[in-house]
Parts: C-alpha cells; sequence; structure tokens
C-alpha cells in the first residue's frame, strides 16, 4: 500500500508511457525524453518544497547515469557521489524506488 506522501508525489510528475530499453533505438529516445521531463518535475517540486537532496545526469544514449546526492543533519552536509550503468530491468527499479 502506498501512502498519502508517496501519492501526491507521483501525481506532481508525468508518469513513463513508453515501455522501452536502450536496444529499441526510436522507442528508446522516446522512453529517456519521458524519464528527463520526469526527473526535471520532481527535482523542481523537490526544490519549490525545499527537499533538494540530488543531481543526475546521463550520457547521450542514457544508459550510463551519474552525479551526486546529499543529506542533512544537524547542519552538517553529507554529500555522495552516484554512478551507474543500466540495463532495461535495472532502469525499471531504479526509477521504481527512486519516485517511490
Amino acid at each position: 500500500m502506498v501512502d498519502e506522501s508517496t501519492k501526491k508525489t507521483l501525481s506532481n510528475i508525468p508518469l513513463l508511457q513508453t515501455k522501452a530499453g536502450p536496444r529499441d533505438k526510436d522507442l528508446w529516445v522516446q522512453r529517456l525524453k519521458e524519464e528527463y521531463q520526469a526527473l526535471i518535475k520532481y527535482v523542481k517540486n523537490n526544490k519549490e518544497a525545499d527537499n533538494d537532496w540530488f543531481r543526475l545526469e546521463s550520457n547521450k544514449e542514457g544508459t550510463k547515469w551519474f552525479g551526486r546526492c546529499w543529506y542533512m543533519q544537524n547542519f552538517l552536509k553529507y554529500e555522495f557521489d552516484v554512478e551507474f550503468d543500466v540495463s532495461d530491468i535495472a532502469r525499471l527499479l531504479f526509477l521504481t524506488l527512486f519516485f517511490i
């Protein structure tokens, strides 16, 4: 069951519609556009709610992602590098965990 906060977060970002992976050529380009639109909206919403905690970008093909995330506690900022290669299945799991 999904809590109300998660439902609100998900309702404020565009849902991904295209089911495609890097091997799907043209469909993959559309899927990558949808992912970027969702990430951009999610980051914008987080900034507006003063909950900014990560930056991500990918290579041109959308198969390698990298960036930074951070956490504030007791006025200390802890920063971490994030870098990963994404297969079709891992991408779906990542986005599911990231947005839920």
